[in-house]
């Protein structure tokens, strides 16, 4: 099939995370063996220097079109127009090479539901649509955009949504179905991590510092972890907001020896990192899906989690635990029993191989769009 990937952006050196569950997704439907086409539109604000309207390059042998209208933070009815307009001006080039496309495939909702909703109407284009937005598992979504992604999604011939408890936070709210179709998570980057002998058990965790992502809880957890197994470490990857009170709560928790802030860091160094750790845990208040953690389970390393919205649809007795957002105390008791639980890392790694390997992802996005007799 033919399939325009309608993006919000494309990984680039300076911004590695640019439309990465876009971009990972059109390499993996490519490789699948379907003709992807990659659709930028860029409402990134004038201080983001960039080439404005039209530009075009292929990268990976795939077809990429962007179209940059310097928006930047206006509201979203601003936005939604404006995207409606860069998505009829990619589109008005790529017929013009192409004598058609299957389907569209847009993600997040509330960046390209209102333009291809706009882009079916004109140009008789099928959409699917695959929603991983944080802001509406939270229930933060305005009135504006309600309306918005009620139209987008009626409007929709199919829609995803990257974890089980999330489709049914969507399918309630918006009464249309949404199929679980995972993220792809790069488990050939994590997925040969080869272990380092070490002498503390060590947890680690990786995300930025803001409220969200809850590090305090995971020191909290930790400063009380430690008073029964003395001999731990914690590594924090990361960087945000929030540093600087995190840091204050180690040193007041007396854990300045036993807890480490890297900062970011590139992959290659947090596959170093993975290699000489023992446990991944994330305390997340809200999260979709936490491609992270699968990251780390890729790397051979049980995950302690929380039931957020996104890690219960993966996160079992196989692979680690799940604890309540902010409950410190089965946390701690979740790390202790870390400390004395053996966990096989083949069948950690054959775990995220099974499931969310790009061909794996692209396989049932093939499936669903066939189900729904999009390029028939």
């Amino acid at each position: 099939m033919r399939i325009l990937v309608v993006a919000r952006g494309i990984p680039v050196e300076n911004n590695p995370l640019s439309g990465i569950f876009e971009w990972d997704q059109a390499k993996a439907l490519k490789d699948f063996g379907h003709e992807v086409i990659y659709a930028i539109l860029d409402m990134r604000s004038i201080r983001r220097k960039r080439r404005l309207g039209y530009s075009f390059e292929i990268r990976d042998g795939i077809n990429v079109y962007r179209y940059a209208i310097p928006l930047g933070r206006v509201g979203l009815p601003m936005l939604n127009a404006g995207s409606w307009i860069a998505l009829q001006k990619i589109l008005k080039k790529v017929l013009q090479k192409y004598d058609h496309i299957d389907a569209m495939h847009g993600h997040f909702g509330r960046v390209t539901g209102y333009a291809m909703y706009r882009a079916k109407k004109f140009f008789g284009i099928p959409y699917i649509i695959t929603e991983h937005d944080s802001l509406l598992a939270a229930g933060r979504e305005s009135k504006y955009t309600s309306i918005i992604l009620k139209k987008a999604y009626d409007n929709a011939t199919c829609r995803i949504a990257v974890s089980k408890p999330f489709a049914q936070v969507l399918e309630e709210k918006y009464k249309s179905k949404f199929t679980y179709i995972p993220n792809i998570a790069d488990v050939s980057a994590f997925g040969d991590v080869k272990k380092i002998e070490h002498d503390q058990f060590t947890f680690v965790s990786v995300g930025n510092l803001i409220e969200r992502k809850a590090m305090d809880i995971t020191i909290r957890g930790f400063a009380e972890c430690c008073k029964i197994e003395n001999n731990a470490k914690l590594v924090i990857i990361g960087d945000g907001p929030q540093r600087e009170a995190l840091e204050k709560l180690v040193d007041e928790l007396d854990l300045r020896d036993k807890v480490e802030f890297t900062g970011r860091l590139e992959r290659s160094d947090i596959r170093t990192i993975f290699s000489k750790s023992d446990c991944f845990v994330l305390m997340s208040r809200n999260e979709t899906f936490g491609v992270v953690y699968i990251e780390a389970i890729a790397s051979g390393l049980p995950v302690i989690a929380t039931r957020c919205g996104g890690p219960e649809s993966f996160v079992n007795k196989e692979n680690g635990k799940l604890v309540d957002v902010d409950s410190v105390d089965q946390l701690v008791d979740a790390m202790k029993k870390m400390v004395t639980t053996k966990y096989d890392a083949n069948k950690l790694r054959q775990f995220c191989l099974d499931n969310f390997a790009p061909n794996v992802v692209a396989n049932k996005i093939t499936l669903l769009m066939k189900e729904n007799e999009i390029g028939n």
